[in-house]
């Protein structure tokens, strides 16, 4: 089977040049799905966008460059996967958003509590911040991987969240650096301000799920 023009195969033949334009497809693939996400999102008014799109970006994204050409490529994976899980990501994602509400609003009133008790607030608010979040995250790599119902889908992200140490600080310092990023050069949350922490943070999920499940076939 004849690889992909830029595929890691083809590099040593291509030199420089190849290597360069390998790298400037992968930077305009981030861009492509970070636009395409943040369209999600809006089309979905935020709250029944994020988890559907946060799921189609990831169907991309732990694609390489082959399997993206072979299924008709960036858009209409996202587009299909946007459409297809709709239902079940917003159902496997209200807990979570009903979590990060509370959260938010435990956040708000935190300020307005007297030491120690607000302290000791802060510190079980953010954990359960880090908990919800990497949970979400574990649970759109499981969707774009599985056709679990959503409880069970749920239910496996809390379990690979709690137990899966390395993967989670893997996970959570990903998020935090391009957290950093954002912060220090906006310019960076219109380009890939989603599409580069999910892919990083998808990857490193994927590859736990990969020893854990090593019949499932490959994207």
């Amino acid at each position: 089977m004849t690889g992909h023009p830029l595929s890691g195969d083809a590099q040593p033949a291509l030199g420089w040049a190849g290597r360069a334009m390998q790298m400037l497809g992968a930077v305009w693939s981030l861009v492509l799905v970070n636009l395409l996400f943040l369209a999600g999102a809006v089309a979905g008014l935020v709250v029944l966008g994020v988890m559907p799109a946060a799921t189609a970006a990831v169907s991309v994204l732990l694609r390489d460059a082959d399997g993206v050409d072979r299924d008709g490529g960036a858009t209409r994976i996202f587009l299909r996967t946007y459409r297809r899980e709709f239902r079940r990501a917003n159902l496997t994602g209200a807990p979570l958003l009903a979590a990060a509400a509370l959260l938010t609003a435990d956040a708000l009133v935190l300020p307005h509590l007297r030491a120690p008790a607000a302290a000791a607030l802060v510190v079980l608010t953010a954990a359960a911040a880090v908990l919800v979040v990497l949970t979400g995250v574990v649970a759109v790599t499981l969707l774009a991987r599985y056709d679990d119902r959503p409880a069970a889908v749920l239910r496996y992200a809390l379990g690979i969240a709690l137990t899966a140490p390395l993967t989670a600080t893997g996970v959570v310092l990903a998020l935090v650096s391009c957290g950093i990023i954002a912060a220090v050069l906006p310019v960076f949350v219109p380009l890939a301000g989603a599409s580069l922490p999910l892919g990083i943070a998808a990857r490193l999920i994927d590859r736990r799920l990969r020893t854990l499940d090593p019949g499932h076939p490959d994207h």
